[in-house]
């Protein structure tokens, strides 16, 4: 994983940890709002509060983070002309790994929990069938950060299909850092051996962290 990944995956997963409680302001697109106010007070409430087992939030978590976001949608996004080349069991593979990666990223960070907050300030549409999420984290003593959720309506409710942290998408670094892994490893068996070695990798950080 390339340094620049890294970073934005540790500022969604600060993201994340940094949410003890939000204040949601109802606006234009507001059904896309809740959905973000829903995942971050279930992920408080019942992950980062939760008197339980690093494992088990972590399983809570992944849970959350499959429900609420389009993981397959991210996914093919951040291949790019790499997905339809890739065959399905590549696929697979590369979305199960993909998930790990995140998840395990996000559960190292939750021992940072400490109190900032996160207001929802104005949702607004995205396209046909999508809504930006507008948000400012907020603290004691901390620079406020910006934080955008883009969401895309499926038939069965509004889904994350990226969060860009003062200008930085996640979904744009991962598709650029995988691309560059792509051309230089050969494909996709190069970049699914590099991705299960880091999950492997961020697994063992997790537990012991």
């Amino acid at each position: 994983m390339q340094r620049r990944t890294a970073l934005a995956l540790s500022a969604a997963a600060a993201l994340f940890s940094m949410l003890p409680h939000m204040v949601f302001a109802q606006a234009a697109g507001g059904d896309a709002g809740q959905v973000v106010n829903d995942f971050t007070q279930r992920g408080i409430t019942q992950v980062l509060q939760a008197n339980i087992s690093k494992q088990e939030k972590s399983d809570r978590f992944r849970a959350l983070f499959k429900q609420f976001f389009d993981i397959p949608a991210i996914g093919r996004f951040t291949l790019g002309r790499f997905w339809k080349a890739a065959q399905p069991d590549e696929q697979n593979k590369f979305l199960t790994t993909f998930e790990d990666v995140i998840v395990y990223t996000w559960t190292r960070r939750f021992s940072e929990y400490n109190g900032q907050t996160l207001k929802i300030q104005s949702s607004a549409p995205d396209g046909d069938n999508g809504a930006l999420v507008n948000s400012t984290i907020v603290g004691k003593d901390v620079q406020p950060v910006t934080v955008v959720w883009r969401l895309r309506k499926r038939e069965d409710g509004w889904r994350v299909v990226d969060v860009i942290i003062e200008g930085v998408s996640m979904a744009v670094t991962y598709r650029q850092e995988y691309a560059t892994i792509l051309n230089q490893q050969g494909g996709m068996p190069g970049l699914l051996t590099q991705l299960q070695n880091q999950a492997a990798d961020l697994a063992r950080q997790a537990k012991a962290g």
